[in-house]
């Protein structure tokens, strides 16, 4: 016997309690179960294609626009332990499976970051150009900032007599 075809029954003990069951007991009334949950194959319809490919429509693809926000463009910074710290504005806001990439002087320095505060560290004296890359999960550049340049000051490691 299949779900859609067991036969139920209920009585009420002499305590004033429900019970129900699927053996037919003296004084047990059965109950009409409809299973809903049926669905006929002869009712089976297509599912609904479009025409042609151009009815297809598309998740727009989103744009990002991505800045260099800190350091200035052109300032000059003073670090005894040359390190440079870059905040970068990412708009929209960036999912969190998209990394930035920072380039120093053109070359990639270290891995993808997560953050969008950056923190270089060692960085000989002298003027550099800064840029960051938005990457995706997969590596593809979705944005990139301006190019920075920065002039960074820092105490020689050459004496003096």
């Amino acid at each position: 016997m299949t779900v859609a075809t067991t036969k139920i029954y209920h009585w009420v003990d002499e305590n004033g309690k429900s019970h129900y069951s699927d053996t037919a007991k003296l004084g047990t009334a059965e109950i009409n179960v409809v299973n809903k949950n049926i669905i006929k194959s002869d009712n089976v319809q297509p599912a609904a294609t479009p025409k042609n490919t151009a009815e297809v429509k598309k998740e727009p693809a989103i744009i990002y626009q991505a800045d260099i926000i800190s350091p200035e463009h052109d300032s000059p910074l003073r670090s005894n332990d040359g390190s440079i710290n870059i905040q970068v504005k990412i708009t929209p806001e960036k999912k969190v499976t998209q990394k930035l990439q920072l380039f120093l002087d053109g070359k990639t320095l270290g891995d993808p970051q997560m953050s969008s505060t950056i923190r270089v560290e060692n960085i000989d004296r002298g003027t550099h150009q800064i840029q960051v890359k938005l990457l995706d999960e997969s590596g593809k550049v979705l944005a990139r900032t301006q190019v920075v340049t920065v002039h960074l000051q820092r105490v020689s490691s050459i004496s003096t007599p």
